[in-house]
């Protein structure tokens, strides 16, 4: 301990471009804010509190940030938000600090927070730590201490705003990768929220514009995905029929198990279909008869913390991240996907707009 982990970086040293926040104000003097943490505390309910002493506290080898902006994980928070979750299930298997968390109100989430380190840990040499622009897995917090091995330090050029995103990219980049499609083939994205218009993004820089259906019955997020680069959007019920086009690959990400038969239903015989949603703990009927019996589809499951068996040789997470970042790079996401810059203490309403479908994505102010 003492350095900043040289993965994270991937050869893109140095701290972020600070910027104005969207609404243009100045930042208020670090001194002035009074630390908040974001806690879910009943279905459909969330508040903002003081941290705990334990929350507080700065362990040997732990670093305190100074939160410049978290992102919410719509998919997954939406599920928390709304209770969809067997409770005392392990919060997360993949994210060390959240393992020993059983899933259960009330409870502290989130795992896309960008920050400067304002404190290091006894064990650690501040010189090499104080000031840096720095990646957590941590809930949204204006001031989480977390373990100095935990963080990723943002590569130079890009904002908060957007470094925040990173997760969210590296999914999407992950259901590019499962879904590997051959150069000529049509892909069809169900569902334009945060995730598949990444998705849609990655897939029309790498493939073309022409490769891209982006399936999307909701007007607005239609739009942008043209925007992020998708060839054609079709809704659901234009996908049947003669004119209907041939679907080589779905990728389903829309969070709606009716999209997964959708998919079933229209991609091309022998073609792929990729799962990319969490439907909770409710259940996903299917009509699985005749027609998909002989329609020799595959299904693949996709989750992002792992890199899949056939990529291992060649791939691994440090690759993946660093590619991941220079997805974020290019993408700009906190600019291109439209979502709601949200002051932390105002969650209760960014949560209740997610709910309800009225905005694409937020991410959270400090």
């Amino acid at each position: 301990p003492g350095a900043p982990p040289p993965l994270q970086a991937a050869g893109m040293e140095g701290t972020s471009e600070h910027m104005e926040n969207v609404e243009g104000e100045a930042a208020a003097a670090p001194g002035a804010r009074q630390d908040e943490v974001l806690e879910f505390t009943a279905t459909r309910k969330c508040s903002v509190r003081p941290p705990t002493e334990a929350e507080e506290t700065l362990g040997e080898n732990d670093i305190r940030l100074r939160t410049l902006a978290s992102a919410v994980s719509p998919g997954t928070e939406l599920k928390i938000f709304r209770g969809d979750f067997a409770t005392d299930q392990p919060l997360d298997t993949t994210i060390e600090s959240m393992q020993d968390t059983p899933m259960r109100y009330p409870l502290t989430y989130g795992y896309s927070l960008v920050g400067r380190v304002e404190e290091v840990g006894p064990g650690l040499d501040a010189t090499e730590w104080l000031g840096r622009t720095v990646f957590a897995f941590a809930p949204h917090s204006s001031s989480p201490v977390v373990s100095a091995d935990s963080v990723f330090i943002v590569p130079s050029g890009i904002a908060p705003e957007d470094a925040c995103y990173f997760p969210a990219v590296e999914t999407a980049l992950s259901l590019v990768q499962e879904a590997h499609p051959v150069v000529g083939e049509k892909v069809a994205v169900f569902g334009q929220g945060v995730i598949g218009l990444l998705v849609t993004a990655i897939l029309a820089r790498s493939f073309g514009a022409h490769s891209v259906l982006a399936v999307e019955p909701n007007a607005e997020r239609a739009a942008l995905s043209r925007r992020m680069g998708a060839g054609a959007v079709a809704a659901p019920e234009s996908l049947s029929g003669a004119d209907a086009p041939t679907i080589d690959v779905s990728v389903e990400v829309s969070g709606s198990a009716r999209a997964l038969q959708s998919c079933l239903d229209t991609t091309a015989k022998g073609g792929r279909v990729i799962l990319g949603s969490w439907y909770g703990e409710n259940a996903a009927p299917l009509r699985l008869g005749l027609a998909f019996h002989r329609s020799h589809l595959s299904i693949r499951c996709s989750q992002v913390s792992e890199i899949p068996a056939e990529l291992s040789g060649r791939w691994d997470k440090a690759r993946r991240f660093e590619e991941a970042w220079a997805w974020v790079r290019r993408l700009r996401p906190s600019r291109t996907l439209s979502t709601k810059v949200v002051p932390l203490r105002e969650a209760q309403a960014a949560y209740d707009l997610l709910d309800q479908g009225a905005t694409v994505g937020v991410h959270f102010s400090y």
